[in-house]
């Protein structure tokens, strides 16, 4: 899964400076023999069907098979590493887990640095409309991308889901996150372009014919970061602000990631100083929580939060289940994984996951699943959840928590997470030898604690479905906090909307 958390690291990567290659040559166009790209696939499906814990949920061991086989038949000559991750990636985005990563290796990102290649604006898919998202620059923000050489934006999308797995079925969340990732997905599709030839049709509806120059990954994060227009903003990890007036609270949390004991300790103090001020706010009935563009983290994290929205004690999952007694195929690990969490993880297995559920599952017994109780300064008014398409993992189950609890309403669009499970605890990281590239996955897929009636493959699906249009994109308006405060809050009613 391509997603703007890789396009961070790329980020990271690109000021080390002392990997970028000086000829400015494309690493990705870099041949794999026939015979190491068939046996990097052989490698590839053996592992996922040894050690996935959900591989078979969404699609069957035969539609599998029959998908690897015909992948792999289709190399018919030497193939480009940038071919054959496409090749991967499409595998691995059958297998409907939006935690199944692919990633080229690290210095084919870093050779990105300088390389004009990328599409030179960064856009969103709204109303079925790549609209560009930055503003200052030639073709202004709103302006609608129609074609881009000669290809319909549509087709393009479409083209681009494949890069962002979701946790179950395909669906229209893979497009909308399809556009905030689109130029480099559109590399990695597509290749080199040196120019695009566009057709737009600007902001007064008159449309033309344009050509725009490729830029640099670094001009293009520039504009990215700096040049934005209508975006939710994650510069913060989160935040609680009171609004008396109308007697709303409204929390940001943008992640559940807090990877060092000081960023823990200081999320631990958000939760409980929020909910103290809340506690002693007595005429604050409404709590808004932003759950937007949060890629999850820490189950344990999600749990804390949802501690003081609870009525009553809740397991952590009500089920967790994997495959494997140890982690299989050690030597295809990657190096820097093997070293500090291989013995983690099997250690973990052997003390957890200690009961047989048939001959292919191992599963946690009910003894050792983790009950929380309602924290005692719990807030009892009416909860509001913003959701989007971003939300995933553990973010998602805490808005699963939520809604289906009956402890508040979710507003906003569908999740990329599921509504029934997931997968998660540790993740095993492999390297496949011929072509170097990464994949990954989590060893365990468990069962939510007020999940679904029925496993639909579908992601969470708000109460209120409220997703962005050109007119809040026009006009930079938050049209799902706005809903929830005037709609909900304001008027005290309960209006479902289509």
């Amino acid at each position: 899964m391509i997603n703007r958390w890789l396009l961070v690291a790329i980020i990271n990567l690109m000021f080390l400076g002392s990997c970028v290659t000086d000829d400015l040559q494309d690493p990705s166009a870099k041949k794999i023999s026939l015979t190491k790209a068939k046996e990097d696939l052989d490698i590839f499906s053996d592992i996922l069907k040894k050690a996935h814990p959900s591989l078979n949920l969404y699609i069957s061991k035969k539609r599998f098979s029959f998908l690897s086989d015909s992948i792999k038949s289709s190399v018919t000559e030497a193939i480009s590493v940038r071919e054959f991750y496409n090749k991967i990636h499409f595998i691995a985005n059958e297998t409907g887990c939006s935690h199944t990563n692919v990633e080229l290796a690290g210095y084919v990102y870093d050779s990105l640095q300088n390389r004009p290649v990328f599409f030179p604006y960064p856009v969103k898919w709204i109303e079925n409309k790549l609209l560009i998202n930055v503003a200052g620059f030639d073709l202004p923000e709103g302006t609608e991308i129609k074609f881009i050489n000669k290809e319909p934006t549509k087709k393009i999308i479409q083209k681009l889901m494949m890069y962002n797995s979701v946790e179950g079925f395909h669906r229209k969340t893979q497009e909308n996150l399809a556009g905030d990732d689109f130029s480099l997905e559109y590399f990695l599709k597509y290749g080199d372009q040196k120019k695009f030839e566009l057709i737009i049709k600007d902001t007064l509806g008159a449309e033309r014919n344009v050509t725009e120059k490729a830029i640099d990954f670094s001009e293009w994060n520039n504009r990215n970061t700096n040049y934005k227009y209508y975006y939710d903003s994650v510069s913060i990890d989160y935040d609680c602000t009171i609004n008396d007036e109308k007697k709303y609270a409204y929390i940001r949390v943008t992640t559940f990631d807090y990877p060092n004991k000081q960023k823990q300790n200081a999320y631990e103090n958000f939760c409980y100083n929020s909910f103290e001020l809340l506690k002693n706010k007595k005429e604050i009935q409404s709590l808004i929580i932003d759950l937007r563009e949060n890629r999850g983290g820490s189950l344990y994290n999600s749990f804390l939060l949802y501690s003081f929205l609870a009525d009553k004690p809740f397991n952590e999952y009500e089920q967790a289940i994997c495959k494997i007694k140890t982690i299989p195929y050690e030597g295809y690990l990657e190096k820097d994984f093997i070293s500090y969490k291989k013995e983690d993880i099997n250690k973990t297995i052997e003390k957890e996951f200690t009961a047989r559920l048939n001959n292919e599952f191992l599963t946690i017994p009910d003894t050792l699943i983790e009950k929380w109780k309602p924290n005692k300064i719990h807030f009892n008014g009416n909860v509001y959840i913003v959701s989007n398409s971003s939300v995933v993992s553990a973010a998602s189950y805490f808005a699963v928590m939520i809604k289906n609890a009956g402890r508040g309403k979710i507003i906003g669009e569908e999740t990329e997470g599921g509504a029934y499970s997931g997968n998660g605890f540790s993740t095993l990281k492999y390297e496949l030898p011929n072509s170097k590239i990464n994949f990954s996955f989590p060893y365990a897929h468990f069962i939510y604690t007020y999940k679904e009636e029925k496993n639909t493959g579908h992601g969470l699906m708000p109460n209120y479905n409220i997703p962005d249009s050109y007119e809040s994109f026009k006009n930079n308006e938050d049209r799902q906090v706005k809903f929830i405060i005037d709609s909900l809050i304001l008027n005290k009613k309960q209006i479902y909307t289509k």
